[in-house]
């Protein structure tokens, strides 16, 4: 295989779904202006680029503290990195310089969009490279210090949904701001089931996640509370907002989640209960943001 299809999958590209389903749904809330087509895929790719570089830092300060050489618990592909370095198919140093390449890259694509569309958007992109950043590298480590991991990622594909719903009406799109943050909680339960796997090597590497400072049942409790806040701040949108009330239709998906807050609570899992816990999770939370798109778009006709 060749050094430019390693690089690209180092950067984990089948995780990069929930992001693109993110910008998805910043375009289909409604708005009475529209974005030109150029500009919102010229978008898409910065967010994805964004998400990308996330991914490469976080392999290479993970390589750097010793977490994903010591786990020996992973669940491939979900946790403990791409293992690229780890397996000696690319150096540390070719793993950060194509993360800091496409923060570089992004950045100046961001600059352009803002140029043709409204500079407003730039605490949002600089929100969402810091995050892309501080999230593993030193001295903030994010992802070592507990529920700041979730909120830093609940925070990030938040501003993905009031990105790409300002972007389309040359403003802050104030009333996508419910919605934005019931998408971003429910993305940073990804990340909280998919530390479980990962708690003995994450110790080793003094990760403070929120996987490796509670118990089965302590994780159980924060898994339950972001997504019943998350839907929360969905009915507050529906009720203030004018988020359309076909939305609603992302209540079918209530057995799941409670499913899922059920097996987070199993002592001792073992790694395939682990795996179809983190497998239906992830099923979960993408089904919630295509109904939340299908909502959208019915409510509009």
């Amino acid at each position: 295989m060749s050094k430019a299809s390693n690089l690209f999958l180092a950067a984990r590209p089948a995780f990069l779904s929930i992001t693109l389903l993110g910008c998805l749904l910043g375009l289909v809330l409604p708005s009475h202006i529209k974005g030109s087509w150029a500009i919102n895929f010229l978008a898409i790719g910065l967010a994805l680029s964004v998400h990308a570089a996330a991914n490469l830092l976080n392999d290479y300060f993970d390589h750097l503290n010793g977490s994903d050489q010591n786990n020996h618990s992973r669940i491939t592909p979900f946790t403990g990195g791409s293992r690229y370095i780890q397996n000696r198919i690319l150096t540390p140093s070719q793993i950060y310089g194509l993360g800091l390449t496409l923060i570089v890259v992004s950045a100046a694509i961001g600059i352009y969009i803002c140029s043709q569309t409204t500079w407003q958007l730039i605490p949002i992109g600089l929100i969402g490279v810091a995050i892309a950043w501080s999230y593993s590298a030193p001295p903030l480590e994010l992802m070592s210090r507990g529920v700041l991991g979730e909120a830093a990622i609940a925070i990030a594909w938040s501003l993905l949904v009031i990105g790409f719903a300002s972007l389309q009406a040359n403003t802050i799109a104030y009333e996508s701001i419910p919605i934005g943050l019931a998408y971003g909680l429910m993305v940073s339960n990804i990340l909280l089931v998919n530390q479980i796997p990962d708690i003995e090597a994450d110790q080793l590497a003094r990760k403070y996640t929120l996987a490796t400072t509670h118990s089965q049942h302590g994780l159980r409790y924060w898994y339950t509370c972001i997504y019943i806040i998350a839907y929360v701040f969905q009915f507050l949108g529906m009720y203030f907002f004018d988020t359309p009330i076909e939305t609603i239709v992302t209540i079918l998906l209530l057995p799941i989640f409670f499913l899922c807050s059920n097996e987070i609570s199993i002592p001792e899992k073992t790694n395939a209960q682990t795996r179809k816990l983190i497998v239906r999770n992830m099923i979960a939370v993408h089904l919630y943001s295509l109904l939340l798109c299908f909502g959208m778009l019915i409510g509009s006709l």
